[in-house]
């Protein structure tokens, strides 16, 4: 009989110590479930502000019309994707509209031909970007905060 008691109470120690650790565990990991979330919405944020920040370089900046042009290969792909437009505005061609046109929400991807960026360095044509014409450089976003637009607009002072 004492041998049945003595198995009783070795087993309700093992339940008892199974408990405690359990509790403790709940205790320890709560928190830390509340910091890993935490954690997890920084780091959603950080990696969109990332994904901008090759766009934000231009925001509210001033470049020059090779930066210009060095955008406009930069973002080729994404335009033919029609994730976003470029827009030029030089002294010559009153604005010209590469990759797609932005307006409300949506960018509406241009023809093969108004995606061509081959006439930028042609000075005959109304495409040409002065290499040393300064630029006024914005970004456009829709109503989801994604950056749709990038916008080059000529100095009159540099032209």
């Amino acid at each position: 009989m004492s041998g049945t008691v003595s198995t009783a109470l070795k087993f309700g120690a093992a339940l008892f110590l199974v408990l405690a650790i359990i509790g403790i565990a709940v205790n320890v990991f709560s928190p830390a479930t509340e910091a890993a979330k935490v954690a997890t919405t920084d780091f959603s944020a950080s990696t969109t502000e990332l994904k901008d920040q090759k766009y934000l370089i231009y925001d509210n900046t001033t470049i020059s019309g090779s930066q210009v042009v060095n955008a406009l290969r930069k973002f080729q792909a994404e335009g033919e994707a029609g994730n976003i437009a470029v827009e030029v505005i030089t002294g010559t061609n009153g604005g010209k509209s590469y990759f797609g046109t932005f307006s409300g929400d949506t960018v509406t991807p241009s023809s093969a031909e108004g995606a061509k960026t081959t006439k930028v360095n042609d000075s005959t044509s109304k495409e040409f970007i002065n290499p040393s014409g300064m630029f006024k450089a914005t970004v456009e976003r829709d109503t989801n905060s994604v950056i749709r637009l990038i916008k080059f607009t000529q100095d009159t002072l540099s032209k």
